[in-house]
């Protein structure tokens, strides 16, 4: 008997009657590709590609400049209003009995090319059925053996990837209960709460595809609003009642006999100790905030926050404000405060490429936001397009052309070069009056070399305005009354912002002892954390790894489609157990050597074994890329389909 794939995620969308004023009143405001293919699935009339099909055309947005904007779809205005006519009509006579789901996957393959007016090929269908929440997560292994009512999955960590953990292994019928070192769910989005913290991945992506959230005010969305949106998921999937709380792991002990780990964690002072079958850690790599390597931090006499322990009470109004670093955090900050201090001084140790801001605010009008939550399927016919753009078209923008690099010192491709040129325009119209001011701010390394940074829309305006200056010299101390660089420099300060990031962690904060004693930070000593599809390591069974080295997508997307692949193959591996009614699962060296060959020659070709001038914590000591993956997003999907039972040992 074959059980029922989904206990908890229901993608059913009902049919349903609107009002023919509201239709009338917001059906402008869409994108007309997008309207057909939701008026496919109303009535089940694929005829309609035919009909509308030929006369669809596209255009880029009024905004000019940044090309990660998505063309629109548009007819001509008699045949928009006859699409508009359909539509009123079909969503406001008699309700239908139902409506077409989910399309085949030829009529599919068809619907999204015309959607995103681009040769979309077959081998992505099933990726973007996924992620545009057509389908929920397809089990490979036949779910025929519920999971034994006494096996439990401890995970750890309550931020995005902890809570689509959750989610998954509840809804393949696995007990669960998260550990959270805090008072409240969120991870990242609660630990950050600085001005200006925003999210880089469009709103509309950044989600989870089994929980799409049409009401995304801005097209970027704030912090809170991520954090609002986390929330109404834990409660809605009942994940809350399975949190332990204020709950810090210390160690982890895998019990051979038992087969069983054995966690021990601190708990408001208290020692308390649990047992699970398996383990997903969901801690994420980058927890404990990094300060520089600078004496005198603690003498300084005024406040000094950094971004990740952000202290409301400190008042920034009319001061003299130093923020170190210039990364993503940075950019956002200096954006957010350069309005209220008397003067800012940033001081950088290499600066990011930085792309313009063409939206403004970035406020999503609410004709569009009507669109999303009211009318079927234009929702995930809008993240079906927006995965499309942000996703693996980039591929080639960090994949080295030899021939080309050879003549372009700063750009490794003609597609990496269209990254370089809108960057160069930028720092050019923002500082090409101040030539010092410009050279400061241009990185002399290819795009993507560290992470590219979208401007907020005012931190070049914010550097390039009378408050505020660029210190690029090293720091050498800090002093009660400021800081002093290399070069001789005093800067007096009133507050010092440290937007240094974080520490880069991979499970080193937690004793982790595998089969046979084997401890994980000895196997990963030497910051070379390795392992068999960034989430299972040999010697240490049932231990699965979220955020794990050579995971993350370098190029585009989000850290949700991360998320939401390696959850689904763990989620195989523990059915896997279920289905042969074994207790343990655990990779073979042998199939982790060859894995990692594959990842080390794959990632010759790419930026960041090709711009050593970046400073980036992709890469450890030795030159290893530790943190992205090498291979396209759809690629590295279909890796983590389903396990390859010879490359572990089952016991």
């Amino acid at each position: 008997m074959t059980l029922q794939p989904h206990r908890l995620i229901d993608l059913y969308i009902a049919p349903r009657r609107l009002q023919t004023s509201e239709l009338e009143g917001n059906l402008d405001a869409g994108d007309a590709a997008l309207l057909l293919m939701s008026l496919v699935q109303i009535t089940g009339d694929a005829s309609l590609l035919d009909r509308f099909g030929r006369h669809l055309g596209f255009e880029q947005p009024q905004h000019k400049g940044d090309i990660r904007l998505l063309p629109v779809g548009h007819l001509p205005e008699e045949h928009f209003a006859e699409l508009k006519k359909m539509l009123i009509e079909a969503l406001t006579g008699p309700a239908q009995d139902e409506y077409l789901q989910v399309p085949d996957d030829a009529l599919f393959h068809r619907m999204i090319s015309l959607a995103t007016g681009a040769d979309v090929g077959e081998e992505f269908i099933g990726v973007i059925k996924e992620q545009a929440g057509f389908v929920p997560s397809v089990p490979v292994i036949k779910r025929r053996t519920a999971p034994p009512e006494d096996f439990t999955v401890a995970i750890l960590g309550a931020g995005m990837t902890g809570i689509a953990a959750a989610i998954a292994v509840a809804d393949a019928g696995f007990s669960y209960e998260v550990f959270e070192s805090s008072d409240d769910i969120g991870g990242t989005w609660r630990i950050n709460t600085y001005p200006g913290v925003a999210v880089d991945t469009p709103s509309i992506y950044y989600s989870f595809s089994f929980e799409l959230e049409a009401g995304w005010s801005r097209y970027y969305p704030v912090g809170t609003e991520y954090q609002e949106y986390l929330q109404r998921v834990v409660d809605k999937y009942g994940v809350r009642p399975n949190i332990r709380f204020n709950t810090r792991i210390e160690s982890m002990v895998w019990d051979d006999d038992a087969q069983e780990w054995v966690i021990t964690a601190d708990h408001g002072g208290r020692k308390v100790t649990s047992r699970a079958n398996a383990v997903i850690t969901a801690a994420g790599f980058l927890n404990r905030p990094k300060y520089p390597d600078v004496p005198g931090r603690e003498t300084f006499a005024g406040p000094s926050v950094h971004t990740a322990a952000w202290d409301h009470s400190v008042d920034l109004t009319g001061k003299r404000v130093g923020v170190i670093g210039a990364g993503a955090t940075s950019v956002q900050v200096v954006d957010a405060i350069i309005d209220r201090v008397e003067h800012l001084t940033l001081f950088q140790r290499q600066p990011h490429w930085v792309m313009p801001n063409n939206l403004g605010e970035g406020i999503v009008p609410e004709r569009e936001r009507w669109l999303k939550q009211h009318v079927p399927f234009y929702e995930r016919w809008a993240r079906a397009k927006t995965y499309w753009f942000v996703t693996d078209n980039n591929y080639p923008t960090v994949r080295v052309d030899e021939e080309w690099m050879a003549s372009h010192p700063l750009s490794i491709s003609e597609a990496n070069d269209r990254y370089l040129q809108m960057c160069l325009r930028h720092l050019e119209a923002s500082f090409g009056h101040d030539p010092e001011l410009l050279q400061k701010m241009t990185p002399d390394f290819p795009p993507h070399g560290k992470r590219i940074i979208r401007d907020p829309g005012g931190y070049y305006a914010a550097l390039a305005g009378d408050r505020a200056d660029v210190v690029t010299s090293g720091l050498v101390r800090v002093t009660p009354q400021g800081i002093e660089t290399e070069d001789g420099t005093f800067v007096e300060l009133d507050v010092i912002i440290y937007a240094t990031g974080f520490t880069l962690d991979f499970l080193s904060t937690i004793e982790i002892v595998g089969r046979n004693g084997v401890r994980l930070a000895d196997q990963w000593a030497g910051n070379d954390p390795r392992s068999y599809l960034g989430g299972t390591v040999p010697n240490f069974p049932n231990l699965f790894v979220t955020s794990g080295p050579n995971s993350s997508s370098g190029h585009g997307g989000g850290h949700n489609f991360m998320t939401e692949a390696v959850v689904h193959y763990i989620t195989e591996c523990l059915q896997l157990l279920v289905e042969r009614g074994v207790r343990s699962i655990e990779v073979t060296q042998a199939a982790q050597d060859e894995f990692l060959e594959k990842v080390d020659a794959q990632m010759e070709g790419s930026i960041w074994r090709n711009s050593d001038r970046a400073h980036t914590y992709y890469r450890n000591a030795s030159g290893r890329v530790i943190l992205p993956n090498p291979w396209r997003m759809v690629d590295y999907w279909q890796m983590l389909r389903t396990p390859e039972v010879s490359k572990f040992v089952l016991r």
